[in-house]
């Protein structure tokens, strides 16, 4: 499934006439964050509106309804923008990016980018704020209608939507020393008016717990757990805090003959929430999945007390891993339902935490590594994609995990990662 989101965030230039072709072949029949326009009409700006009001998205002109690209001229910029500012109220136009078609033609595609949280909402044509609901666009009802009005403004996405994880607690108390990070990742989506009120699903979060266990994250998981079978893996089940809108799953994964007294060394967690209570809930659902490494502690499958570096490869490729798992289709798919919304508007995961129990320096493999004076003692680095990557595309995704390895480092004081990285062999495809 193709995500238009990175491209609401993607530099103009990335707009190419190949790159139109590809997300309407794609992306097929128009889709909540996707409409055409073959040209310039009067209900233009009633689909610009949907879009706002709804989940933000694209409107291409120059692309008929049965999906061909046929394009406009040059002076259509100057007549669409005129014609968005004079009907919507209170006036506004998206940002018009021309594509040429190319091949010697003087046409263009022209996209029209409607990225959330840049305007106000609800945004109204002829006094009706217009909506998208999967593929149409119509009137909101009463009650959307009552939402949109409710809201001061558009507020700009919250990028850092996901708190960073705690280092786990021994026993006896504490944060546990075994541990060599935390890794946490997840994504926040809006959820439909009738998924407000009805609790989770138990078919649909089997489904999800379905898609985590076949994920490449799973097998990343078990093969630093050094896990040859399955009687050491655990699977994502139900465990801890479970109600009827806050789901837990726990994995995890171990060597045979591993001491029951020891933690395992490799956990996950799985959270999936609806916050509220007492008649009153919220309207964004927060998936995020943690994985707890304690592979430092093994050696040839077996406890040991002494800590072993962590390389660069790994590392990347764990992290590679849980980017793909949270870009799945069949889990996008759960929580798009979960949610009551349409799988486009499942937006990607936009933050990564990674938090160690002793210092980074001592947690990486830093032989390769040039430290610097002075730098202080690091416990982990906060990190941002790039919106503009697509991280459900596996080298968009790789350069990306890329960019966060060489921040990690350089936020633990070191240096010499850029060149080392430059090599690293992407993981392989999962089947």
């Amino acid at each position: 499934m193709t995500s238009t989101q990175p491209l609401l965030y993607a530099a103009p230039s990335a707009f190419t006439i190949e790159r139109v072709h590809t997300l309407v072949q794609q992306v097929g029949p128009e889709a909540p964050t996707v409409e055409y326009k073959e040209k310039l009409g009067p209900t233009l700006a009633r689909g610009v509106v949907a879009l706002a009001n709804t989940y933000g998205g694209l409107l291409l002109v120059g692309v008929s309804d049965q999906r061909k690209i046929i394009g406009v001229k040059e002076k259509a910029i100057e007549a669409v923008a005129e014609h968005c500012t004079a009907k919507i109220e209170p006036p506004w136009s998206p940002e018009i990016i021309p594509v040429p078609l190319g091949d010697g033609s003087d046409l263009y595609v022209l996209v029209l980018r409607i990225v959330p949280g840049t305007h106000p909402r609800p945004l109204l044509v002829d006094g009706i704020a217009y909506v998208r609901h999967q593929n149409t666009t119509h009137p909101a009802d009463w009650r959307r209608l009552g939402e949109l009005f409710a809201e001061q403004t558009a507020a700009p996405e919250a990028v850092w939507n996901l708190q960073a994880p705690q280092i786990p607690h021994q026993p006896s108390g504490g944060a546990d020393q075994t541990v060599d990070f935390v890794l946490r990742s997840g994504l926040r989506l809006p959820v439909a008016t009738a998924a407000v009120w009805r609790p989770l699903s138990e078919r649909v979060i089997t489904a999800l717990a379905d898609a985590l266990d076949g994920s490449r994250l799973a097998a990343v998981m078990a093969s630093m757990a050094s896990a040859s079978s399955t009687d050491g893996i655990g699977g994502f089940y139900r465990a801890g805090l479970n109600r009827s809108r806050s789901v837990r799953l726990a994995w995890s994964a171990c060597p045979e003959g591993w001491p029951a007294d020891k933690p395992h060394p490799m956990e996950a967690q799985a959270t999936l929430e609806i916050p509220g209570g007492y008649g009153t809930f919220g309207q964004h659902l927060t998936f995020q999945v943690d994985v707890t490494v304690r592979a430092s502690t093994m050696t040839e499958g077996q406890w040991y007390p002494v800590h072993r570096p962590l390389g660069l490869e790994e590392t990347a490729h764990l992290i590679d891993a849980l980017a793909d798992a949270l870009t799945a289709p069949n889990l996008i798919a759960a929580l798009a339902e979960l949610a009551g919304v349409d799988a486009y508007a499942v937006p990607q995961p936009r933050n990564l935490h990674l938090v160690t129990a002793r210092s980074l320096i001592s947690v990486l493999d830093a032989d390769a590594l040039t430290q610097v004076p002075g730098s202080g003692i690091s416990h982990g680095a906060h990190l941002l994609s790039d919106p503009a990557h697509d991280l459900a595309d596996p080298a968009q995704r790789w350069t990306q995990v890329l960019q966060w390895v060489e921040q990690i480092t350089l936020d633990g004081g070191l240096t010499g990662a850029e060149r080392l990285l430059r090599h690293l062999p992407a993981p392989p495809r999962h089947e």
